[in-house]
């Protein structure tokens, strides 16, 4: 996982890339304490880089072996259709009412909006560094939808959305370190609510 963030040397070289491109190019490496070589097979590397942080160039000895692919966010339409199948197909197969199964283009529209506006409300800082959000964040508000049943309360449109709010604020509104800032996503989760 983001193989361009380890710091540079005095020599612009990365220590730890280093000993993977050396392992890549000669299955191997020497164990100064015991003087023997050490043979490492079967092993596979799958890397990815992040894109605002760390150096935006690797080794290119390194990134020969690899095969890049670049992949960008997806489209809200394309975010819509594939959280909207998701949760339609949980709606139905768990028996829930119509009232309920019919909130959830809302639901997903208002909750592609408050990630949206909490992505750019929120920027990562050296101070807050883990100010990233992303699709993973988004799925993870979902998922916790998922596992929601009607036979627990969830049956009516008030309370799913209020599961909703909930999701948010554990997946998003725990990573927030101030007051001040957890007041602002507050209010951009109502406003989301009161929109959608």
């Amino acid at each position: 996982d983001d193989l361009n963030l380890p710091q540079l040397d005095k020599y612009d070289t990365q220590s730890a890339i280093a000993l993977m491109r050396q392992h890549l190019d000669y299955a191997s490496w020497y164990d100064i304490s015991r003087l023997t070589l050490k043979t490492v097979v079967n092993c596979q590397y799958v890397a990815c880089m992040n894109p605002t942080a760390g150096s935006f160039l690797i080794n290119p000895r390194l990134q020969r072996h690899f095969v890049t692919f670049a992949v960008g966010m997806p489209s809200a339409t394309s975010l819509l259709t594939i959280f909207q199948t998701f949760l339609d197909g949980h709606l139905k197969n768990q028996g829930f009412s119509a009232g309920a199964r019919n909130l959830t283009s809302s639901l997903i529209k208002g909750a592609l909006a408050a990630h949206k506006e909490v992505h750019d409300t929120f920027r990562k800082t050296a101070a807050n560094f883990h100010y990233e959000f992303n699709v993973r964040h988004l799925a993870s508000v979902f998922q916790g939808l998922m596992l929601a049943q009607p036979s627990a309360g969830f049956d009516t449109p008030e309370r799913l959305v209020f599961l909703w709010i909930h999701e948010s604020e554990r997946t998003y509104g725990d990573r927030l370190v101030t007051d001040a800032d957890v007041y602002k996503f507050r209010s951009i989760l109502q406003g989301s609510a009161k929109k959608s």
